[in-house]
């Protein structure tokens, strides 16, 4: 038994991490995941992998900051899962029960000893506060950047005991992919040297001086690639908080202190934090966070000459906190899966100080520590399985959001989209005008404003709801591929060229603008530029229903009604619940196939799909003739 104890360790916490995440297989795309898998035309073509190295990455990617490693994890999903959201989660899953396990390995070698790493591991593998980052495809960065930080450690730790030239190149191997993956990892040079210094002593220090100029020159790399290389622009537009450094220092103070708070207490969580900006340094709100952190560093300062591994895992969490306390402005103040990275110092933190309990020996102590031990740890799997439910799609996640965080603009814009997404377009429209009337001034908000009125046939106050989300943000390509739509609509053909060609400039692997703009240019009759719109729309996205479709139309035109016939097929295939690809399907079968029973399959399958179309009564009559006829 002892002689696998060891593997039992190792096995435990990914295994807990598996058991308490495993309801969140059934989850759905969530959160970013529209932009980040759902919408990214970028990641299903292998032959885009060498635009993971460019500035075209930003466009293609819909990401805002350089994270590659990541992206290409997408792809490979892709290839395996394509669109099945499960495949995604389980990625997420393996990857958090990994993290888990080398939580275990890294307390392992700072501690010497099985038990405290094993409290920290399981506490980990099930602590709700990190339920966020592996229920939310699009937070993997997080997963990733941790799992190769925490490997270039150990492979630090490792090459001070043995093949040093290995296990050092390995970690600054590591170090380059997490620092790739999120820009948190830039920490690790500096907690490299707190552990020296804690544990080793400053005159160590000295001697390890040109060991630490790797790490330094990878960071130093980094830097120039995400600031200069491969900057997006994007990026400088982010402001601080009422555009003030001062304000930002205020208000980062008290986020600084919520996040104290949710480590004690990780209840209420919350997708979309809204932080208050604060102004005044008078405020009592202010000094009782100044003084929650004096305490703290009063605290940690004894704790270095009495308790060394609690010493460092305290500045590790503050270490790592700091990328994310908006010296450089983030779109996001505040947000639990900026802790998953300073989440494994309170891990070990809280591992130390229950540890002391078992440590005293006695009998009863330890009974009562095991028992204290399962509670915290049956209580952490029950509230993160919970929390996992919230995450189940995004009308639920959205309702409980607005409901936790009222005042969250782009919970309302959320929950709105998910509305939508479910044809309730009137309740859409009253989460976006919530959205409108506590921030006017973002793009997306008039965006979906106008998609609302151009399905409710306003043209006009779509025209000007997409045209004032273009003013805000004039590089968003679907607000100008929405006003091509109504353009076209309006027969304004040439201006919906205009703004589809625009969209195309913007983002060229937008299958939609593609389509959109080769309708327009087949209502205009310019039938070769039709045709290659539609095919270029199929080669960014095969499963295109509409593009096939309207390929499908144009073929039939040019009188090539075999690769009409083809298209129109691949459209239904692809969406069974396609009314007008099931009409346009049975009118060329019946027509130069004289097929009737077929046709009058695929006539019965559109109007049974839509009965009100356009087209019902001539449908209809269609299919009552081809009934007689049968008779």
């Amino acid at each position: 038994m002892k002689r696998y104890y060891h593997v039992y360790c190792l096995l435990l916490p990914f295994l807990i991490s598996i058991i308490v995440y495993l309801n969140c297989l059934q989850n759905s795309f969530v959160y970013d995941d529209d932009s980040t898998i759902i919408n990214n035309y970028f990641i299903r073509h292998w032959s885009n992998i060498p635009d993971l190295f460019t500035s075209r990455y930003f466009v293609l990617s819909a990401e805002l900051t350089y994270r590659p490693v990541v992206t290409l994890s997408y792809f490979i999903d892709y290839a395996f899962w394509h669109l099945n959201p499960l495949g995604y989660h389980l990625t997420n899953i393996l990857l958090h029960a990994a993290n888990s396990t080398l939580v275990f390995i890294f307390g392992f070698q700072i501690f010497k000893r099985r038990s405290v790493a094993l409290i920290s591991a399981n506490f980990f593998s099930s602590y709700p506060l990190f339920s966020e980052v592996v229920n939310a495809v699009g937070f993997r960065e997080d997963l990733m950047a941790f799992m190769f930080l925490i490997l270039a450690f150990i492979c630090y730790l490792k090459a001070n005991q043995q093949r040093y030239i290995l296990f050092y190149s390995m970690s600054l191997f590591c170090y380059f992919l997490s620092l790739f993956s999120k820009e948190m990892a830039i920490t690790l040079p500096v907690l490299i040297i707190l552990y020296d210094m804690v544990f080793k002593g400053t005159s160590y220090l000295k001697a390890r001086c040109l060991y630490y100029l790797g790490y330094f020159f990878v960071a130093i790399f980094y830097i120039l690639t995400r600031f200069f290389f491969l900057h997006n622009p994007l990026e400088s537009q982010i402001p601080y908080p009422q555009g003030s450094f001062f304000v930002n220092f205020l208000t980062m103070t008290h986020v600084l202190a919520s996040y104290v708070k949710l480590l004690f207490l990780p209840f209420h969580l919350n997708a979309d934090y809204v932080v208050p900006f604060s102004t005044s340094i008078v405020k009592t709100s202010f000094w009782l966070a100044v003084l929650l952190f004096v305490v703290i560093g009063i605290c940690s300062f004894r704790l270095r000459f009495q308790n060394r591994h609690i010493f460092f895992f305290m500045l590790w969490f503050f270490v790592t906190l700091t990328p994310v306390m908006n010296i450089i402005p983030l779109g996001n103040l505040m947000a639990e899966r900026y802790l998953y990275i300073p989440g494994v110092g309170f891990s070990m933190i809280v591992a130390g100080f229950l540890s002391k309990k078992h440590d005293t020996g006695l009998k009863t102590a330890a009974i009562s520590f095991v028992f204290m031990l399962f509670s915290v740890l049956m209580g952490n799997a029950y509230l993160t399985s919970q929390r996992n439910n919230d995450w189940k799609d995004g009308l639920w996640l959205w309702s409980k959001t607005t409901l936790t965080s009222p005042n969250s603009f782009r919970a309302h814009i959320n929950l709105g989209n998910a509305y939508e997404k479910k044809g309730l377009n009137s309740a859409a429209f009253e989460e976006y005008q919530k959205a409108l009337s506590i921030n006017s001034n973002d793009a997306d908000i008039y965006n979906n404003l106008g998609i609302y009125y151009n399905k409710t046939n306003l043209f006009e106050d779509a025209i000007r709801h997409f045209i004032r989300c273009l003013n805000i943000n004039p590089k968003h390509p679907k607000a100008y591929n929405n006003l091509g739509v109504v353009f076209t609509k309006q027969k304004r053909l040439d201006e919906a060229i205009q703004v589809f060609r625009q969209a195309i400039s913007i983002n060229p692997l937008y299958p939609d603008a593609h389509n959109n703009l080769g309708i327009a240019y087949y209502r205009k009759g310019i039938m070769d530029e039709a045709e290659r719109e539609f095919k270029l729309a199929i080669s960014i996205e095969p499963y295109h229903a509409e593009a096939h479709n309207d390929l499908g139309i144009l073929y039939n035109d040019r009188h090539l009604f075999a690769d009409a016939i083809r298209e129109f097929e691949t459209a239904v295939q692809i969406k069974p619940n396609y009314a007008n690809a099931h009409m346009n399907l049975g009118a060329v079968i019946l027509k130069h196939r004289k097929d009737k029973e077929k046709a009058l399959f695929h006539l019965k399958e559109s109007i049974k799909i839509e009965p009100q179309q356009e087209q019902a009564a001539g449908i209809n009559k269609l299919i009552e003739q081809l009934g007689q006829s049968s008779n």
